[in-house]
Parts: C-alpha cells; structure tokens; sequence
C-alpha cells in the first residue's frame, strides 16, 4: 500500500508541532530528516493540503521565516509539489503526473453489463479523451520544464542553499520512480538539501 499525505520541508530546529500547534495534521508529524542544529526538517504528515488550512504554507513561512515547501504525494503514485518563499513568489509543479490522473479522474471499471471482464488491453475512448483533458488542464495551471526547474532554483538560492543547475533540477523533475516519494527526495536533494541516505518508506 502507498503513501497518502505530505512531507513538509522547512528551515529551523522547532518542530512543526511547536511552529504551528493549532493545525492539528502536525500533532502527529514524523520528522524523516533532521539536519544540523537550525539547519533543514522534512516531516511526514499524514494529511494533504486538502486537510489543511489554505495558508498553511503562508503560516508556516511566517513561523520560519524562511522558504518552505510541501508535497503532496497521491498513494505513492506522484506528487504536488508546492512552495513559496519570502520573496520568491509561490510555484508548483507535478512529480509523475501521468500516475495522478488516475486518482484526479476514477478510471471506470473494466466489465460490461453483464459483469464480464473486458480484458487488460481494454481502453474506454471517453475515458481517454477526459483523462487527456485533465492532464493537460493539470499541466496548464501549474509550472512544467525549466519553467518549474528554475523556480525551483530560485526558492533554493533565496532559501540559502546550494542548487544544483536548472538543467539538473529539471532533469529531476522529470525522473520516473517506482514510489513518487523517491523522486520528490532527488528533487531535495538536487535543490541542496543533502539528506544523503534518508528517504521516505512507502506508507503502511
């Protein structure tokens, strides 16, 4: 079974309990990686944005005073990546969004009327057209390519970190992982938040 919730990045020792005990989501968060005294968290939630206030990330960088970042990470299957900064305007973007389609569009069942299996090869076109409307709306209303990558380079430098190079970055972005929680980590790292060997394991 995958992973269904978040992973919150944000700068200070404080955990995300204290910063902002008046979410609940948090009360239960699990720091996966803890950098030096006043250096970078990433802590699991379980909960998404859709569980939490829509200024979460607003609250959290007003805490911090700091850039932060969360992804949302649909049962292991990809991620939605946002974040924001003090000066740095807000970004986001989609880590595999072929494996969120799925989760944003139920896919219909492959049986007939009469309950008969319709077979693995079995395609529903409507369903095809509306997946591809929904992906390329998806796309549409969040940053893709170097367009992603270089946002996600300049949250980094105002963060005070150590980016890798926007091609990298986008190279990052555009990895296919069996768990999305495994891209989202190369894509922390690549931004310079070197968590070396610590990743996220699959949800319970």
């Amino acid at each position: 079974m995958g992973f269904w919730g978040s992973f919150v990045v944000h700068r200070g020792a404080a955990p995300l309990g204290d910063l902002l005990p008046e979410v609940a989501p948090v009360r239960d968060a699990e720091v996966l990686y803890d950098g030096v005294a006043g250096a970078w968290q990433i802590t699991r939630m379980w909960a998404s944005s859709g569980d939490l206030p829509e200024t979460f990330l607003t609250q959290l960088r007003d805490a911090t005073g700091a850039p932060v970042l969360a992804a949302d990470i649909l049962d292991s299957d990809a991620a939605y990546v946002h974040a924001l900064g003090a000066r740095t305007p807000f970004w986001d973007t989609w880590l595999e969004i072929d494996g969120a389609i799925g989760h944003v569009l139920t896919p219909p069942a492959p049986f007939d009327e009469d309950d008969n299996y319709l077979g693995d090869d079995w395609v529903d076109p409507e369903y095809e057209r509306e997946a591809a409307a929904t992906k390329e709306r998806m796309l549409a209303e969040t940053l893709t390519g170097a367009a992603a990558a270089s946002a996600a380079v300049a949250w980094a430098a105002e963060a005070g970190l150590m980016p890798a190079t926007v091609a990298e970055v986008e190279a990052a972005l555009g990895e296919e992982e069996t768990f999305a929680e495994d891209q989202f980590f190369t894509l922390i790292n690549r931004l310079g938040i070197t968590t070396r060997d610590a990743t996220a394991p699959p949800g319970e």
